[in-house]
């Protein structure tokens, strides 16, 4: 009886919120065939046709082992076929090492990343930067031959085509801005200026050569300008010294978007500090969409949806989080990586439209989150053909940051880089991600 009760209680709150949720009525539209709308209970929702839409996402920029940006050798994924029979190696030649012995047994059938992904639930991957060969461009993209090996070449629309129609996932468009000087034009010693007119104007060619090349792809989700770009120096740009130019910046991109794409929102990344929010609110009011890299711990994001609601309301979603799966005390830590994963997606959820409740602390302008990241990048602390541990301090169990053990995904030991092995954080994604109703 007692279960039958508790049964009863889950249906009734179903349907009060189901009907609590139709009688709202929307005061803004922010978008096109993709926008934002804001209800008149103060909360924000994800449109894609008219439907909601919550962001289950990945950051998705798988490389293979043995390249590196800082070497000079990492290649765009969407180009990997090295045995040239014209399938790409991410999406349709990875296995699933289901034993994890890094030897591929019978029935351990070649699967692919896109497949790996929409089996997860995951109906939207982030990507950094777009590669672009338009002719506005010029040499921005041949300042440096890392940069160049990246980004100056088309962008693989058949492909990400390919992911939209195929498995139904949609793609965050993004942009450095000049972060690590990715567009501006800059050298790497002087790094990125936001005052200086002639690195703006690279940046904003950047920019329209992203959107023109992909305006019109059914795979665009949104587009996001800049990575954390106002978080400091090490990002060889001047966000963090000047939020009022940068900015401003933001603003003039967010509107020459508008004009160029009236069907798919703008939004900004930035690093969890709010030191650039109030300069939004002045300065780039065409901005639909706020997006953090935010990793505050296994419980969540605490104040930052109100922070947004508060000084610059728009939507929000989490556009990194997530946790290594290593600590040094013990190897490779799987537990840790689900609780804090779980605990993010949790607050996640919380705080969406779905899932308001005037009653309870919750913001009602959460559309989603991006987990950092789908699969181990070996470069990232050291030699790029080692998965080495990491050495520096990171808020952790054991102190230390695992900058090589992110992924939800792993390569193994290495031995084929087209081995993927499942760790515990993708199970509890596929068991949320996959069900009807907005879960955690």
């Amino acid at each position: 009886m007692k279960k039958i009760r508790v049964l009863i209680i889950c249906l009734l709150l179903i349907i009060f919120n189901a009907g609590y949720i139709a009688a709202r009525e929307i005061i803004e539209s922010r978008g096109g065939k993709v926008k934002v709308v804001k209800y008149d209970d103060g909360t924000w929702q994800l449109l894609v046709d008219g439907k909601p839409y919550f962001i289950k996402g990945v950051m998705f920029a798988p490389v293979k082992i043995g390249e590196s940006p800082d070497e000079a050798t990492m290649r765009d994924w969407m180009y990997y076929n090295d045995n040239r029979d014209g399938k790409n190696e991410i999406a349709y030649k990875t296995w699933l090492d289901r034993n994890k012995n890094n030897k591929r047994d019978s029935g351990e059938e070649v699967e692919g990343d896109f497949s790996l992904l929409k089996k997860m639930g995951c109906n939207t991957i982030r990507l950094y930067h777009l590669a672009s060969d338009n002719s506005i461009l010029g040499n921005i993209y041949k300042t440096n031959k890392s940069t160049a090996l990246q980004y100056d070449h088309p962008v693989n629309k058949e492909l990400l085509r390919q992911l939209y129609n195929n498995y139904g996932i949609k793609v965050i468009m993004g942009n450095y801005v000049g972060a690590w000087t990715i567009g501006a034009g800059a050298s790497w010693e002087e790094g990125t200026d936001y005052t200086n007119p002639k690195h703006c104007e690279n940046i904003k060619k950047s920019v329209r050569a992203m959107v023109l090349d992909n305006k019109d792809e059914p795979y665009v989700l949104m587009w996001v300008l800049g990575n954390e770009n106002n978080l400091g120096d090490w990002l060889r740009c001047n966000a963090s010294k000047n939020p009022e130019a940068y900015a401003k910046l933001i603003g003039e991109l967010a509107e020459m978007i508008h004009k160029l794409d009236s069907e798919h929102p703008v939004a900004v990344c930035d690093g969890d500090n709010f030191n650039t929010l109030k300069e939004y609110a002045k300065h780039a009011p065409g901005l639909d969409i706020v997006s953090y890299n935010s990793y505050r711990g296994e419980y969540g994001f605490v104040f930052l949806w109100k922070e947004v609601k508060r000084t610059f309301d728009r939507p929000v979603f989490i556009s990194e989080f997530g946790i290594f799966s290593y600590n040094v005390n013990t190897g490779e830590d799987q537990d840790y990586q689900l609780k804090y994963i779980k605990g993010c997606w949790r607050d996640i959820v919380r705080n969406s439209a779905s899932h308001y409740d005037p009653t309870k602390r919750v913001s009602g302008n959460s559309i989603g989150g991006v987990v950092f990241d789908w699969l181990d990048r070996w470069y990232m602390d050291g030699t790029p053909s080692e998965h080495n541990a990491g050495t520096r301090y990171w808020d952790s169990s054991d102190h230390l940051r695992h900058e090589e053990w992110f992924g939800i995904i792993s390569m193994g030991d290495g031995s084929d880089w087209l081995t993927r092995q499942k760790r515990k954080v993708y199970d509890y994604l596929e068991g949320v991600w996959n069900k009807t109703e907005l879960s955690f």
